[in-house]
């Protein structure tokens, strides 16, 4: 889909919302009965909705079944911002949403994430606008609308870059018992179990990730599956968590920072001034522009085989000391696949438990200032069943850590928050340390959601108040 509107609101009066929920189930959500790739062609809208803990307690869950959801979704993301990396400009007290900000909605006012999303802008503006009617009947308040669209290439098709300039999108974890249409065969060498995304199935621990529930006389309907435990109904079967992160980025401080550090290296890069940028920024990103893993020797982007750039690379035997890709780039630390020490092997099976599934969506708004460039960057979204060991691990452990790989004092060159940061390069034979790194991505508000499955859904838009 190239346009997106997601649409972050308050539930005022649960009843008249629980009947939009019934409404929406008759089909307008978007749900996995239309996966096949047939009927892809076919799609010009999708509908998807997820609530917060706050959200699901003013619906009518009972505290019961609120305390059965893990601690970090509890308590949101404002409240995880230390784990997360959200500090300085990116801190709560800054964010448009979800955070802590006067006068803006705060973490406790976000109630249901409604997510739209539309092939063309009129598609979207149509279901829009009959989804505002609809909310507002049922006296839900909005408190923020985030338009999104992907660009378009000469030829009038979708670009999937993100704001930097790279391609975007690339390295998705295949789920056992899916593939994507048009992927790289190699690429699904390795399927990761689907309990790593979607709760009530085995993950790659084999085990099932813990999942919310509700005492069985409350599903009068028989609208959920037995839970493990004695006289409970599993509310999360099929659900996840999702991640919602507006992220600002610098743009002309990225090209700036990039232009100037492109003349201090002389030796082992390329000399065309325009060619030494673009390997600059792969060295940062960890990829060239185009989508091309980073491989030692290289200057230049190669072009992609008929399928495409293959995803199924590794770094031990080709690049274990990041001549290719750098140890501390952005795309080697959020999926280090075999690097992590002490054996490949063993770094293949840690790197598969803590994927996630990621997806986002350009933003621009308006300049804030006289020949200023308009604000831009992206709606980050991920999908994965356990927020502490995949999304929040990955932030904290990986992107922001500044002892990864052996190296001291180095966050993630490009989303880590960071007002005189270093990178090294490695390179023969002396390598290079570029230092100054400043923040080119800020986080502008977000929250943690739960997305239920069908059952669930139909559960929560027949659940009445509890009266024991």
């Amino acid at each position: 889909m190239a346009t997106a509107a997601f649409l972050l609101l308050r539930i005022q009066d649960a009843g008249p919302f629980r009947a939009w929920i019934r409404e929406m189930l008759k089909g307008e959500l978007t749900t996995a009965a239309e996966i096949p790739s047939e009927r892809l062609e076919r799609w010009t809208a999708c509908l998807n909705v997820a609530f917060t803990w706050h959200g699901l307690k003013a619906l009518g869950l009972d505290e019961d079944a609120l305390q059965t959801f893990p601690y970090e979704f509890r308590k949101g993301m404002a409240a995880r911002a230390h784990v997360l990396g959200d500090t300085g400009s990116s801190a709560p007290e800054h964010w448009e949403f979800g955070g802590t900000r006067s006068g803006g909605p705060r973490d406790e006012d976000l109630h249901v994430l409604l997510m739209l999303y539309a092939r063309n802008e009129d598609e979207l503006n149509t279901r829009l606008a009959h989804q505002r009617t609809l909310l507002a009947k049922a006296g839900v308040q909005e408190l923020s609308c985030q338009r999104a669209a992907h660009s378009r290439d000469q030829d009038g098709r979708v670009s999937f870059r993100e704001p930097f300039g790279f391609q975007d999108g690339i390295s998705q974890p295949v789920i056992q018992g899916f593939r994507k249409p048009g992927r790289h065969p190699e690429d699904d060498d390795s399927p990761i179990a689907a309990g790593e995304f979607i709760l009530g199935h085995d993950n790659e621990y084999q085990e099932k990730p813990l999942s919310p529930t509700v005492r069985a006389n409350r599903d009068a309907l028989g609208r959920l599956n037995a839970a493990q435990l004695a006289g409970r109904k599993d509310l999360g079967l099929n659900g996840s968590y999702l991640v919602l992160r507006k992220l600002q980025q610098d743009v002309d401080g990225f090209n700036a920072f990039v232009e100037e550090k492109s003349k201090e290296i002389v030796d082992g890069c390329p000399q065309d001034d325009a060619k030494k940028k673009e390997w600059l920024k792969a060295k940062l990103m960890g990829r060239w522009s185009n989508g091309a893993p980073l491989k030692p020797g290289q200057h230049e982007a190669p072009e992609p085989g008929p399928h495409g750039h293959s995803n199924a690379f590794n770094y031990s035997q080709e690049d274990a000391a990041g001549l290719g890709c750098p140890v501390t780039s952005h795309v080697r630390r959020a999926n280090p696949r075999d690097s992590i020490e002490p054996e490949p092997g063993l770094s293949r099976q840690v790197s598969r438990r803590h994927r996630i599934l990621r997806r986002g969506i350009p933003y621009r708004g308006e300049p804030q200032a006289e020949n200023a460039s308009p604000e831009q960057g992206l709606i980050f979204i991920a999908l994965n069943a356990q927020l502490g060991r995949q999304f929040e691990f990955i932030q904290q452990s990986w992107l922001h850590n500044e002892k990864f790989g052996r190296l001291y004092d180095e966050r993630d060159p490009v989303s880590s928050n960071q007002e005189s940061g270093m990178m090294t390069i490695p390179m023969t034979p002396l390598r290079r340390c570029m230092t100054g790194i400043q923040s080119f991505v800020t986080m502008k508000g977000g929250g943690y959601f739960f997305m239920p499955g069908v059952s669930a859904l139909e559960f929560l838009a027949h659940l009445e108040p509890a009266t024991d």
